[in-house]
């Protein structure tokens, strides 16, 4: 298998796999990006093509298409490598040793489960009721359904895990696994009897999960919505609904629409407004914020909540602001809720979308507008401004709402700016991080010019590694570490620089590449020599004035005449080279 792991890698090109993520550059030899792991708006993410690896400078990210897929896609490595494999043609020798992974084996569940639910709701007399208030009542059509692959899961307890363990002969346990049954006191029964079961799907088109929906009539006290808890397949903070379907249109509309449920985005999709996501609950999450900056970096929230008194919804509003995206709040008159909005009058889904306020505008609008302009309603307000502003990461933008505040309050800018000062303090005492950043060690200027001058050779010209006046230029422990390795390796001169790569210990490998993915142009190499030379000869002349000023002291007038004439020989040479 490890033969068919290094077949299927040497057959994916890493730059053209990564540039369906993300939009990569040229840079030299090397491609960069924005990391897809972290948010910043200058690229630190280097990709190399000769070394079929990545790196990101900025939080330390590294790896191959195997780990990019693990990361970014959530696979798991058998996924990554089945992925992988179809994608090159590369067909997998299964061995018995090789278990699937729990992620494969309930997403396998999962789809048979999925099969299940929608012959109950289209074929079977349990699903008429629920079908008839899908298409009746709620207005769907039956493109619709089958589009998201509605189901339906029947009022009888134990049909489903009687038709997975008996029939297709899925072990229980395996079930529990997937989060598609519950235990009584003496039975098994449905996690999702009795109720509308709307298939929850990962970007790739996978079923992950499923979120079941009570019905009108079913007067069970238990929640009107539940899903799926947590699997090794579905993870709640990760999941965007109908973006399967919809990635294309946000692409090409460059804005997504966020709602809140799904009947919310299916109803919005149904009448014409295609670049449309749910998310559970009011509260969008990082990695469903990072998902969507695949396809678009706007987004329009359009919520049902209060969406202003929502803490939570704000929260992730704001945490999308300032992760990059171009976050607006959308207020639909009239209507509850996008669902009823699209249903009833989808111009006023439109208008709300089209007259949708930038996060910041909203927010600061709505503290506005629950307090009057008296001194206690100042305070008051300033009191809830106050935190809203300090997260406003980019500097330009929090100015400008501080003059903007500063003007609706007729205070001067600096009392705006005074209080918000007071809050960062009070939040950075109290602030105990326990973020760790990328661990790095400061390189001397040495090191890092040695470091250049083993890359570029090993880019351009190999054959400088095998010259004395090189080899004694490199000094510092890594850099020799790297060129004794590459020295080892026969006929060196010859090979790919992948494939020096693959023959360097392991523990030079990560430094290594490194180095090669730093900016290496060929026209440098003459000037890291000569910095490098440069630098010895500073150093000889630092010696020589030490042991000058010991001859001194010491009244050693013979020794301090022939330093002094070996000092001026450095000097000239230094001052040549400098010259030159």
């Amino acid at each position: 298998m490890n033969s068919q792991v290094e077949e299927v890698k040497s057959k994916i090109d890493i730059v053209s796999l990564l540039s369906e993520y993300i939009d990569v550059k040229k840079a030299g030899r090397n491609y960069k990006a924005n990391c897809p792991f972290h948010g910043e708006k200058t690229p630190s993410f280097m990709i190399s093509p000769e070394l079929q690896i990545y790196k990101c400078f900025g939080c330390g990210a590294s790896g191959d298409v195997y780990t990019f897929l693990q990361n970014h896609e959530n696979m798991e490595f058998p996924e990554a490598l089945k992925y992988l494999a179809d994608r090159s043609g590369v067909k997998l020798i299964q061995q018995s040793n090789i278990a699937t992974s729990e992620k494969e084996k309930v997403l396998k569940i999962n789809q048979t489960a999925l099969g299940f639910y929608k012959y109950v709701l289209n074929s079977h007399p349990k699903g008429k009721r629920a079908l008839d208030y899908l298409l009746k009542d709620r207005g769907l059509k039956e493109e619709t359904i089958s589009k998201f692959e509605i189901g339906y899961s029947p009022d009888t307890p134990d049909a489903l895990p009687k038709y997975l363990s008996e029939k297709k002969k899925i072990p229980i346990n395996d079930l529990d696994k997937a989060g598609l049954i519950a235990r009584g006191r003496n039975r098994i029964f449905d996690r999702f009897g009795g109720r509308v079961i709307f298939p929850l799907f990962d970007h790739r088109g996978e079923v992950v999960g499923f979120a079941g929906r009570l019905l009108p009539w079913d007067k069970r006290e238990s929640g009107k919505y539940i899903n799926s808890p947590e699997t090794p397949a579905y993870h709640k903070s990760k999941v965007l609904y109908g973006l399967n379907i919809t990635k294309g249109d946000i692409k090409s509309s460059k804005y997504a629409i966020i709602v809140e449920g799904e009947l919310d985005m299916i109803s919005s999709w149904q009448n014409g407004v295609k670049n449309v996501v749910a998310i559970k609950g009011s509260a969008v999450t990082e990695e469903q914020i990072r998902l969507l900056s695949r396809f678009t970096n706007k987004v329009v929230l359009c919520l049902d909540t209060d969406f202003a008194g929502d803490e939570a919804a704000r929260r992730g509003a704001m945490l999308a602001s300032n992760l990059g995206m171009d976050v607006q709040v959308a207020t639909i008159e009239g209507f509850k809720d996008p669902d009823e909005a699209a249903r009833n009058d989808i111009n006023a889904l439109h208008k709300a979308i089209l007259n949708a306020v930038d996060i910041w505008d909203f927010l600061i609008d709505s503290i506005f507008e629950k307090f009057d302009l008296s001194g206690s309603g100042k305070s008051k307000i300033s009191r809830e401004l106050m935190p809203i502003l300090n997260l406003i990461s980019d500097k330009i933008v929090q100015s400008h709402y501080v003059e903007q505040v500063a003007r609706r309050l007729s205070v001067p800018t600096e009392s705006v700016l005074g209080q918000l000062i007071k809050v960062t303090e009070t939040k950075r005492i109290g602030d105990v991080s326990s973020e760790k950043g990328v661990e790095s060690k400061i390189k001397s200027r040495r090191e890092l010019i040695e470091e250049r001058l083993v890359g570029v050779s090993l880019l351009y010209d190999r054959e400088l590694l095998s010259e004395t006046e090189i080899i004694e230029l490199v000094t510092t422990p890594f850099a020799k570490k790297i060129l004794n390795e590459v020295k080892k390796i026969d006929n060196f001169n010859n090979l790919e620089l992948g494939e020096i790569f693959k023959k360097l210990p392991k523990e030079l490998s990560d430094g290594f590449s490194e180095v090669m993915l730093s900016d290496l142009e060929k026209s440098e190499t003459k000037t890291v020599i000569r910095e490098l030379k440069t630098l010895n000869f500073k150093n000889l002349l630092e010696e020589l004035g030490n042991k000058i000023a010991v001859a001194e002291k010491n009244d050693q007038q013979k020794e301090l005449d022939r330093l002094q004439r070996e000092f001026s020989k450095v000097a000239k040479k230094l001052s040549a080279l400098e010259d030159a």
